[in-house]
């Protein structure tokens, strides 16, 4: 569905990936594995082929966002982009396994299987880099949820595309740190620089689009953290 101009929400294989529309077309992940036909299937409800697909950006490296990168480069041609962490794993194909966000039987049976295979791909992404996706599309290394994850902020119109650092349950907005003491650490700190940004739009990897008093919203999730 498309929650923005240009910007087109997936529901892909256990998460959402991204689409973003323009002369070129940007991917934000790929959603786990066989997710790879659903999202061709909107490139090509766009009107455009496959290669028009130049970058898949990835959020971080966990099977229900990378599963189908292979699939998708195989089939597009595009560059990735990452974490240089992220790119280390997918280059050795340390791809984790388990996820939390497994929505059937099917689904975590199809993960379990599927094959993991070393990709010699990727470019490494700066914290701050700004992208010429619809007028500029900021990543911002955030940790927390893993080592490697980044988000991706769209100044125009101030959409924040933000992997599994947030997610959105029941209508409510909510953070998503790792297990260790730094991983809430960097968590608090990356709330607290994304609500300076002052968001319009959160785009998460699970969950639907969230629109509500998101800056005050990220102020208190780090606060709670902090508690």
């Amino acid at each position: 569905m498309q929650v923005a101009p240009g910007v087109y929400a997936i529901r892909a294989v256990s998460s959402t990936a991204y689409l973003i529309g323009g002369v070129e077309l940007t991917l934000v992940d790929t959603g786990g594995p066989g997710s790879a036909r659903r999202i061709l299937s909107w490139i090509r409800r766009l009107e455009h082929s496959p290669r028009d697909l130049t970058r898949v950006l990835l959020t971080h490296v966990d099977l229900d966002h990378v599963g189908a990168l292979p699939a998708m480069l195989e089939a597009t041609g595009a560059r990735v982009m990452a974490h240089p962490d992220a790119l280390r794993r997918i280059r050795g194909g340390e791809v984790p396994r388990g996820e939390r966000g497994l929505s059937s039987t099917w689904a975590a049976l199809r993960h379990l299987f599927a094959p993991v295979r070393p990709l010699a791909v990727g470019e490494p992404i700066a914290d701050g880099a700004v992208l010429p996706v619809l007028g500029g599309l900021e990543a911002i290394w955030t940790g927390g949820h893993s080592p490697d994850h980044v988000v991706y902020f769209l100044a125009q119109p101030r959409l924040l595309f933000s992997g599994d650092l947030l997610q959105v349950g029941r209508g409510h907005l909510q953070a998503v740190p790792g297990a260790a003491p730094a991983d809430r650490t960097q968590t608090v700190a990356a709330l607290r620089r994304l609500a300076g940004l002052d968001p319009l739009v959160v785009l998460a990897g699970h969950g639907p689009p969230y629109r509500d008093n998101i800056a005050l919203r990220l102020v208190r999730l780090a606060e709670i953290l902090e508690e």
